[in-house]
C-alpha cells in the first residue's frame, strides 16, 4: 500500500513541477508483460479462494513472481528511478529468500495493525513473525503506517526505497518532453555494391 501513496505523491509532485501525466504514455517499458504477469500472480495468490488451496507451494510461487517482476525492472534500468526500485526489490527479496519464502514482520507492528501478534495459519501469507532464528530481520516489515490512515500497513526498508524510486520515475517521466526522448533506430539495410 505504500506504493499507492508514492504513486499519488509522484503524480502530484510531477504536476506541481510542470510535468504532464500525458507524457507517461511515451515511456517505453520493455518486458512489461512479464512485470504485469508477476504482479497479477501475487494479487491472485493472496485472494481468498486461492489462499486456501496454495499450501506449501505458496512461497515458491511468491518468490518466482517476485523474480519475474525484478527481471523486468532490470531490463529497464535505463529509465530514471527504476534502478532505485530494483534496489528496493532486492532489499525485499533478500530476507524473503533467507527465510524460506516469507517476509519477516515485527510482532509489535503486526499487533499494532491487527490487534494480535499472530499470523493466521489457515491461509497462505507471505509474512512470518520475526523471531530469534530470523535472518535479516532489519530488512523485514518493521515500520507501519498507523491507523487511522487509510490502508494502514506494515512496510520494510525495501518498500520505502521502491516508493522513492516510483516518485523519481513519475516526476522525471512527467517532466520529460516526448520529443526529447531518444529512440533507437535500426540502420536501413542497403545492398552491397558489386
Amino acid at each position: 500500500m505504500l506504493l499507492l501513496y508514492s504513486i499519488a505523491a509522484g503524480l502530484l509532485m510531477g504536476r506541481l513541477l510542470g510535468g504532464r501525466v500525458r507524457n507517461l504514455e511515451h515511456v517505453r517499458f520493455r518486458w512489461w508483460q512479464l512485470a504485469i504477469a508477476g504482479l497479477a500472480v501475487q494479487l491472485l495468490l493472496f485472494a481468498d479462494p486461492i489462499q486456501e488451496r496454495v499450501g506449501a507451494e505458496g512461497p515458491v510461487i511468491y518468490v518466482a513472481s517476485t523474480l519475474a517482476v525484478l527481471a523486468a525492472l532490470l531490463r529497464n534500468l535505463r529509465l530514471p528511478g527504476l534502478a532505485i526500485i530494483a534496489v528496493g526489490a532486492v532489499l525485499n527479496l533478500a530476507p524473503i529468500l533467507a527465510n524460506g519464502g516469507y517476509m519477516p514482520s515485527s510482532p509489535d507492528v503486526w499487533r499494532e495493525l491487527t490487534g494480535v501478534a499472530a499470523v493466521p495459519v489457515a491461509f497462505y501469507s507471505n509474512v512470518t513473525l520475526i523471531g530469534p532464528d530470523t535472518l535479516f530481520p532489519f530488512l523485514g516489515d518493521i515500520f507501519a503506517f498507523p491507523r487511522p490512515l487509510p490502508m494502514a500497513t506494515a512496510f520494510s526498508l525495501g518498500d520505502a526505497v521502491i516508493a522513492l524510486g516510483a516518485v523519481v520515475f513519475l516526476v522525471t517521466a512527467m517532466r520529460t518532453l516526448p520529443s526529447a526522448r531518444t529512440t533507437t533506430v535500426e540502420p536501413a539495410l542497403r545492398p552491397v555494391p558489386r
